[in-house]
């Protein structure tokens, strides 16, 4: 292609730091063991990402959001 500048595509992969992809490892497991079918639980404990809310706390969240949002309306 007339144009096409090889050195352009490669600084425009530079800026997205190699820190940024740390999670491609994690959702490649995580498809792997979903594509097999087994293992529920640990698929479960695999899609709970460290400091996630229970479900508890995400239902009171919830709740005080909607309240917070129906005093702004």
């Amino acid at each position: 292609m007339q144009g096409y500048d090889h050195m352009e595509s490669t600084s425009e992969l530079d800026r997205f730091p190699r820190e940024e992809f740390s999670f491609l490892p994690h959702v490649m497991q995580l498809l792997d063991k979903v594509s097999s079918g087994k293992n529920e639980i640990e698929i479960r404990n695999m899609v709970q990402l460290p400091g996630d809310l229970s479900r508890e706390e995400q239902e009171d969240l919830l709740r005080t959001e909607k309240e917070l949002l129906e005093q702004k309306r």
